[in-house]
């Protein structure tokens, strides 16, 4: 079961998120120097319920032009953004979470949705004691 929700919406969710449009104020300092824009943010429960998803998808042009970053040059850009912005975000949740997924794409793709012609990069986290912890596949 996915919960889409947007931007308010979430606020009103109890997720914590602001209603407001994401600005480059909001963010974290990034490693990489990019300034992705929020796409989305959304809870997604597994249809078993043994899993509770976190998701912050976000646009970054940047990573899909010609000499643009590459997954090396933003890896650590992803533990940032799910420490420093995920989290707090996440601080009032009701709901347990127990995986975050950042992803970085260079134009906006349906959650779900193929495109072949898009770059996307995303990493996921599990949460321990409060803190983000990489899962390496």
């Amino acid at each position: 079961m996915r919960k889409l929700l947007s931007l308010s919406a979430l606020a009103c969710a109890g997720l914590g998120l602001l209603a407001l449009p994401l600005r480059a104020t909001d963010l974290p300092q990034l490693p990489s120097g990019l300034v992705p824009q929020l796409l989305e943010a959304f809870v997604e429960v597994k249809p078993d319920g043994a899993l509770t998803y976190a998701r912050f998808r976000f646009v970054v042009p940047e990573i899909g032009q010609a000499g643009g970053a590459d997954y090396e040059g933003l890896a650590q850009d992803f533990s940032v953004l799910c420490a420093q912005y995920a989290l707090p975000r996440l601080a009032d949740q009701a709901q347990t979470i127990e995986r975050i997924v950042i992803s970085y794409s260079d134009r906006a793709v349906e959650f779900g949705q193929s495109d072949p012609e898009a770059t996307q990069f995303f990493e996921v986290f599990s949460l321990k004691d409060g803190a983000c912890i990489w899962e390496e596949y």
